[in-house]
């Protein structure tokens, strides 16, 4: 071979390395070097640009590979923005979708609901509702603490300081444990911080998930159409406690451990199956042990502790006295007896607490839903669809006519 054909190899050569650590090969010296092209199999195009851009993250030049640049890069954004926000707001709420939507109600009449929703992984922590005081109780005009979160051996945030530049902090080794000694008020007004986006602002406390009323009042509330944070009601925590999936009647487990049997009384070896903290006479129990302590002793939807450690608030009213709620789940200080006959899936003597009760066997983990959509906001959304449809109507009907023309 000549010498001037291997030199004319040898720029070939180079001039393809070149361009191919851009990922692309340029028309002009394609068109006009016959032997410059892709190694190895042949294109599947033979106009326009020969691109390896076959990957789903990639970068360099050429309209695809903007295409997902910008893509990745938005993505990357969003990521941002969220982990973020996530830092800022601070409280996190781990949840749990119950699905199902439309299954029966229990012999009882409880546990049936046609939407599906959140429920809180495990119960609200004393590190969570630590960040809630200290982001809106300076003054705590609402009561929102108690003292005995404090001086009781269960209570676990202290407080510092007067009013107007209180300061709260997690007593040592209790940040995991459920909050104690907070009342169905303190609970609603806590799902309306997180409705209202955990502002620092005290005004954000009265509306929201729930509208609350004059201080002379005591009564159970009912959640606002628009609601997103919300304490449960009787039939979404029975739901998430005792349901098994499926919608029928029969579609329940008897104990909120996803199991037909008692579970054991147990503070130690928590990570045993069908195992609760109840029964302090046996079991040895002295208070609320850290959520999330049951691993294998979850519900059937994967909540954590539904049955012991402390008894739940629900947002549903005594019949004969609106001033108090169903409790659920069962304590730390709950006998095995009361376990079944209050706490159970037939219970035959539930459980009631007053709006205002504050104690150490008390806690709450809310629930999340969908706001309900006002009539006027499903109006719109029609008559706005109804015009896409139009648009799109006219577009083709224009499209044909040049076609027939």
């Amino acid at each position: 071979m000549s010498a001037a054909v291997e030199t004319y190899r040898d720029d070939v050569e180079a001039t393809y390395a070149v361009d191919f650590s851009r990922g692309q090969e340029p028309i002009k010296a394609r068109s006009r070097l016959p032997e410059y092209r892709r190694r190895g199999a042949a294109p599947t195009r033979v106009s326009g640009m020969h691109s390896r851009r076959n990957k789903r993250w990639t970068w360099g030049s050429g309209r695809g590979a903007r295409v997902l640049n910008t893509r990745a890069f938005a993505g990357a954004v969003a990521f941002a923005i969220a982990s973020v926000a996530s830092s800022v707001l601070g409280v996190t709420i781990d949840m749990k979708t119950i699905g199902n939507p439309g299954n029966a109600n229990y012999a009882n009449g409880f546990g049936g609901v046609n939407y599906v929703y959140q429920m809180g992984t495990y119960e609200v922590s004393n590190q969570q509702y630590t960040d809630f005081l200290s982001a809106i109780g300076s003054s705590d005009p609402y009561s929102l603490y108690s003292t005995s979160m404090a001086t009781d051996v269960n209570g676990g945030i202290n407080r510092t300081g007067a009013t107007g530049s209180y300061a709260y902090s997690v007593k040592s080794g209790f940040a995991n444990e459920p909050v104690t000694f907070a009342s169905w008020y303190n609970a609603a007004r806590f799902a309306n911080w997180l409705h209202n986006g955990q502002t620092n602002d005290p005004a954000s406390l009265e509306t929201g998930s729930y509208l609350m009323p004059n201080a002379a009042s005591a009564q159970v509330l009912t959640r606002s159409p628009n609601a997103t944070f919300v304490i449960p009601t009787m039939n979404e925590w029975f739901k998430g406690g005792f349901h098994s999936g499926g919608l029928s009647q029969i579609d329940y487990k008897i104990y909120a451990t996803d199991n037909n049997t008692q579970p054991t009384a147990a503070v130690s070896n928590t990570a045993l199956a069908n195992r609760a903290n109840f029964n302090q006479a046996t079991a040895g129990s002295t208070g609320p042990l850290p959520i999330g302590s049951f691993t294998n002793s979850l519900s059937s939807y994967g909540l954590y502790e539904m049955m012991g450690n402390v008894s739940e608030m629900t947002e549903t009213a005594q019949a004969v006295n609106v001033n108090r709620s169903y409790t659920m789940s069962g304590a730390w200080n709950t006998t095995a007896s009361n376990l079944a006959s209050q706490f159970s899936l037939g219970f035959s003597n539930p459980l009631y607490s007053g709006t205002a009760a504050k104690t150490s066997a008390l806690g709450f983990r809310l629930a999340k839903v969908e706001p309900v959509p006002e009539p006027g906001t499903i109006a719109l959304a029609g008559v706005g669809l109804a015009g896409l449809g139009g648009i799109e109507w006219s577009r083709r009907r224009k499209a044909k006519a040049r076609l027939a023309g």
